[in-house]
């Protein structure tokens, strides 16, 4: 009977500190496909001259994680709330529940002047946002590979030394 609750103990603290480390490597991957996100609709902008509306949904197509952002935005200005696209950028990341803090306030800088300023000067803007996610998913990437083996060890080792201290 002890030994079924020490694996059980040790088995939930292996869990929680891969679950941690899973929880880094969803916010990388996250800012991983925003930054794809706005690669697509920089091309969309310059290269296609797309419509926003249009340009969005196109967004969302390379965006992996991050597409519900992008999708979100170009339903809302679908929507004919008679919101701009900066607004309906704007409105679906303070919807986004999933999404950090830190990451929000990063995206929000997009919609200053999105679907409402000319082409260059947007494209300037999304440059900008895109250098500033390409360091932030650096960092993310380099949080994951220092902190991401922390939590799985510290899984593994406080599990050991719970089951070690009930026996």
């Amino acid at each position: 009977m002890k030994l079924i609750g020490a694996l059980c103990i040790l088995a939930a603290c292996i869990a929680a500190g891969r679950q941690q480390a899973r929880h880094l490597q969803k916010r990388r991957l996250f800012l991983r496909g925003a930054h794809q996100g706005l690669l697509a609709l920089m091309r969309e902008i310059d290269y296609a001259a797309t419509p926003m509306h249009q340009a969005l949904p196109a967004a969302a197509e390379m965006a992996g994680p991050a597409a519900f952002i992008f999708s979100d935005a170009a339903e809302k200005l679908a929507s004919g709330d008679g919101c701009t696209a900066g607004e309906a950028w704007q409105n679906a990341i303070m919807a986004a529940d999933a999404v950090h803090e830190e990451d929000k306030r990063l995206l929000a800088l997009a919609g200053e002047g999105l679907g409402i300023s000319d082409a260059a000067q947007q494209l300037k803007t999304l440059e900008l946002l895109r250098l500033r996610i390409e360091n932030a998913e650096a960092e993310a990437a380099a949080t994951v590979a220092s902190y991401g083996k922390i939590w799985q060890t510290m899984g593994w080792s406080s599990g050991a030394i719970l089951v070690l201290l009930l026996l």
